[in-house]
């Protein structure tokens, strides 16, 4: 299990990889895993179809036998089941943008964390070695897309240790960096409020960091950037961090999904409309009950008041008297209740949009199609729809009725590289050393088990007392590579 909140400090280095990790056969001691995939799901015979490791040896073997031009199906193992639980994630939700699948990398395994920390002390090699003022910008230019939490976040961590290694290289100075923000809408990291987003702005833009807003990637093909604002930006970099989708597993599962590809659940996170089906995390749309009961209070206030002033203005024309005092308090009151409901929608219309990377969008909203809102495809509201849906499943199996799940939103936090941050929690706002502290402790808090709580917070405390690590270990993408060539190229039996 990926703990994903980590996967920017451990491409900047605070972080082993390997801590970054949970292994599930030490923390689930009695189950079966299976390392595989699910291929599709047949819920009315309760089976479910799977690939393994074993199984894609097998059908690699059948490829090779084959006749020329023909591919074998891949073969799947059949798992039955009693309960069905589907909580697959999300993926990188990417765009038709001309040299994207070329050149882009994405930002949500490790994987992808460790090989960007990787490519980036790469660029900066081939900057120091080179004389060709073309190549040494386009290595020295690093273009993020998605100005969510992931983007944001492995930014700023990658940006303090680029400009941290800048000192080892006698000639690179971190002026020549250059990083590029790209951010489709009008303000980054909507998640934390609108004053703790502009704030995060300024800081960016303090560090020499060029954020473009309301701007989109309209091409990157033969490494050039090309923006909607007409700009071309030459660079060897490109990460790609604009939102996620549900994982494509659920469309071939047969069960009832939204307009979204998440799959419809009820508030105990069942299946809608189906037995011995459950979903949590990205994969669901739960409707958020606590929203749903503050848009209502919302709106009885607004009512209340709105009746209120009807009264009051019936019984002025009655009587026939006007009491200017009296209606001008009645309106601010009814004012100040509108503007309280409208402001707390709006909350919940930013709260409803962010996992993994950015937002996935503005979720159904009351009054808007008659739906409620739904729960944030967030880890917030993941770690606690787990919990929700073990106990569910248990109660159910012992012949008891599930339990509605229920969270109000706690707030966010957001790293911006060492010692720096932003932070909008419980409707305090922090920034600066405050908000990256509690950034820090909020995650350590989370990750599962003490084995790696206990191995994060002591990679911290020595990270802080030495100096940081810019070692690149590029060549385990490619562990063989040393060895085929010192065996050199192969040589056929009847070679002379």
């Amino acid at each position: 299990m990926t703990y994903q909140p980590f996967l920017p400090e451990a491409a900047a280095g605070s972080i082993s990889p390997r801590h970054v990790v949970v292994p599930l056969r030490r923390v689930l001691p009695h189950c079966q895993v299976i390392v595989g995939e699910a291929r599709s799901i047949d819920h009315e015979r309760r089976v479910a179809h799977i690939t393994t490791l074993a199984t894609a040896e097998a059908d690699a073997a059948r490829a090779a036998q084959a006749p020329p031009g023909r591919r074998p199906e891949p073969r799947t193992l059949e798992l039955p089941y009693t309960e069905l639980v589907l909580a697959p994630g999300s993926v990188s939700r990417t765009l038709p943008v001309p040299g994207l699948a070329e050149h882009g990398i994405g930002f949500k395994t490790v994987e992808e964390a460790i090989g960007l920390r990787n490519h980036v002390l790469e660029q900066l090699d081939i900057a120091s070695s080179t004389r060709d003022p073309a190549v040494r910008d386009a290595a020295l230019t690093f273009v993020f897309v998605g100005g969510g939490y992931a983007g944001v976040e492995a930014l700023a961590e990658l940006e303090d240790m680029a400009r941290y290694a800048c000192r080892y290289y006698h000639n690179i100075s971190p002026e020549d960096l250059r990083f590029l923000l790209v951010e489709a809408s009008d303000r980054i990291l909507p998640e934390v409020g609108e004053e703790m987003g502009r704030y995060a702005l300024r800081e960016l833009r303090a560090r020499n960091i060029d954020v473009r807003l309301e701007t989109r990637l309209d091409s990157c093909e033969n490494r050039v950037a090309v923006l909607s604002d007409g700009s071309r930006h030459p660079t060897r970099t490109l990460v790609w961090t604009a939102g996620v989708k549900p994982h494509p597993l659920l469309a071939r599962t047969g069960l009832p999904l939204n307009d979204r590809g998440r799959l419809r659940c009820d508030a105990t996170l069942r299946v809608q409309g189906t037995e011995h089906a459950w979903s949590a995390g990205d994969a669901a749309a739960v409707p958020d009950l606590a929203a749903l009961a503050t848009a209502q209070q919302d709106a009885k206030l607004a009512t209340a008041q709105q009746d209120a002033k009807k009264a009051e203005t019936a019984t002025q024309t009655h009587t026939g008297r006007s009491d200017t005092t009296q209606s001008h308090a009645a309106a601010q009151t009814d004012a100040a209740a509108q503007t309280a409901a409208a402001r707390r929608m709006g909350v919940r219309r930013m709260d409803a949009r962010r996992k993994g990377g950015r937002r996935e969008g503005v979720q159904p909203v009351i009054g808007s199609v008659g739906e409620p809102p739904l729960c944030a495809p967030n880890a917030q509201h993941a770690v606690r729809q787990a919990r929700r849906l073990a106990d569910n499943i248990v109660a159910v199996l012992d012949g008891r009725e599930p339990t509605p799940y229920r969270h109000s939103y706690a707030g966010s936090v957001a790293s911006l590289g060492l010692h720096k941050g932003v932070a909008h929690v419980y409707g305090r706002k922090l920034k600066g050393y405050p908000a990256w502290f509690m950034h820090r402790a909020y995650h350590l808090s989370r990750v599962p088990t003490f084995n790696r709580k206990a191995r994060v917070l002591a990679e911290w405390v020595l990270s802080g007392l030495f100096k940081r690590e810019i070692v690149s270990l590029g060549s385990l993408e490619h562990p063989r590579a040393e060895f085929e060539l010192a065996a050199g190229p192969v040589r056929r039996p009847d070679a002379n």
